[in-house]
């Protein structure tokens, strides 16, 4: 384990804070959950993701999908892609600015105009539909949709299925 040299208090409700370097180097946003663990005498804090605890369910119904509609799917928690049936160049890849800021701001895109995204550090070019997956005022990922050409929209129509499929799932448990 890495010292940071950096001691803090804990106040009278039991809470420390998290220095700013260290939540900016381990990509630690305002808001998220944090996992807490024991191990012997440390207490270690994980960036917590739903969608990682459902990658199974998440994975077999993409493949689904997938194979029904012969498309090309991505699936991002918040910090990074785990599925990708068509550029598996990108599974696990760190999410780029673009993404990050559109699961911030909950948003999607439907334009069907050229678009390229970072993943992996291999630029992708092409038409993206992206939707964000909503879990009661939680967005705990993205769905991307690509085509080498223009999308149709009824494409867009899919991936709000496949994201309430995934919320469905996340939320019974």
């Amino acid at each position: 384990m890495k010292s940071t040299g950096v001691i803090r208090r804990i106040d009278e409700l039991g809470r420390i804070v998290l220095p700013k370097e260290i939540r900016r180097n381990l990509g630690i946003r305002d808001g998220e959950s944090l996992e807490i663990f024991v191990e012997e005498d440390k207490i270690v804090l994980k960036k917590f993701s739903k969608m990682k605890d459902f990658k199974e369910c998440i994975d077999s119904i993409c493949d689904k999908v997938v194979n029904a509609y012969d498309c090309n799917l991505l699936v991002t928690d918040r910090d990074k892609v785990i599925y990708a049936n068509f550029f598996k160049e990108a599974m696990d890849s760190p999410l780029d600015k673009q993404l990050l800021s559109l699961i911030q701001n909950r948003e999607s895109i439907n334009k069907n105009s050229l678009q390229s995204y970072m993943f992996n550090g291999i630029e992708k070019k092409g038409y993206y539909f992206i939707f964000p997956i909503i879990s009661s005022t939680d967005c705990l990922g993205l769905l991307l949709l690509y085509q080498d050409s223009p999308l149709k929209e009824e494409n867009l129509s899919l991936l709000k299925l496949i994201a309430s499929i995934i919320v469905g799932k996340v939320d019974i448990a």
